[in-house]
């Protein structure tokens, strides 16, 4: 049954409509709410047409272990805008609800295939798959966080932009967005030929708000990272908090890329450890272990560690 389910940010269901005919593609037109698959029967295909923005998410759910596809007919103009081109985020939606704001969240067995469209202003992520087997492929996409090239209205610091189950992909995209860019959590991430803009919230790859054992970050063809601010939350790469006096955290990190700065800013540490005001949030007595071709070395002068955090950093053999 295929379903389009309209929620409220974080108190449940207000209203539920079925449309007609089950699997197949369905071709957004004036949608809104959330569009949910959850089955086998749901829909195989959505598509948002050119010169449309649609103020609509979609959720691929535990239900579904067919693929799903959402594409669009041109990446500028086929637009998801969940909560409108001028919404913001929810500040402080935590946990599953909060994740479920996002333009496209999967927890599902499936791979699911995104390309050809952008999403603007969520209300928290921009594309998230929440579980190992989550498989996300993401092609040709903007993921935007903002009204205008020159306007950072939207202050709130929870819109990520990717995250996805083991094996997931980004290819050929760009993310300007004021939280993490891309979610560094999973034993395969694959990032090709993507252009982020490093705003003054979230690390372009986040290595972890917590205990992940093993990463794996492949980066392909030409990948860039821009500094946009005069100060930054967090580097380039992050690893915010744990507790584990003893625990490792190891990343494969695999492929060059490009640090620049924009005209006028200030450029940001490659690693950072720890938060810069919430002694919550810290790096105590763990290790972060780093190795694979081309990877980039932590040193004294591109690492900072901040407040209490103390964790030792290990170089693999070819990291540079």
């Amino acid at each position: 049954m295929n379903k389009i389910t309209k929620y409220t940010a974080l108190t449940g269901l207000l209203t539920m409509s079925t449309l007609a005919n089950a699997g197949g593609t369905l071709t957004l037109s004036n949608q809104t709410g959330t569009i949910v698959i959850d089955d086998n029967n749901d829909y195989d295909e959505i598509v948002i047409p050119e010169n449309k923005t649609i103020q609509a998410n979609i959720h691929i759910l535990k239900g579904r272990t067919n693929d799903v596809v959402i594409r669009g007919n041109n990446r500028s103009t086929s637009i998801l805008a969940p909560n409108g081109l001028w919404g913001e985020s929810q500040e402080d939606a935590k946990g599953t609800a909060g994740k479920k704001l996002s333009t496209i969240y999967a927890d599902c067995n499936c791979t699911v295939s995104i390309s050809n469209l952008t999403s603007r202003n969520p209300e928290k992520f921009h594309i998230l798959g929440d579980t190992d087997n989550t498989l996300m492929l993401v092609d040709n996409v903007n993921l935007y966080t903002r009204i205008a090239a020159n306007s950072d209205v939207h202050h709130h610091h929870t819109t990520d932009g990717f995250g996805g189950g083991v094996g997931s992909s980004i290819r050929y995209s760009n993310i300007d967005t004021f939280d993490d860019s891309i979610k560094v959590y999973r034993t395969e991430m694959t990032v090709e030929n993507v252009h982020i803009t490093h705003n003054e919230f979230g690390a372009p790859y986040q290595f972890g708000w917590g205990g992940f054992d093993y990463a794996k970050l492949i980066l392909k063809g030409s990948n860039t990272v821009k500094d946009n601010h005069s100060s930054y939350r967090h580097g380039v790469f992050a690893w915010v908090s744990t507790n584990q006096t003893g625990y490792v955290r190891k990343v494969d990190y695999r492929g060059a890329f490009n640090h620049t700065v924009a005209a006028g800013k200030s450029r940001s540490k490659l690693y950072t450890f720890g938060h810069l005001s919430n002694t919550n949030l810290t790096v105590s007595g763990a290790t972060l272990n780093l190795f694979g071709g081309q990877c980039k070395a932590s040193t004294n002068s591109n690492t900072e560690f901040r407040l209490t955090s103390n964790a030792n950093i290990t170089n693999g053999t070819y990291c540079n």
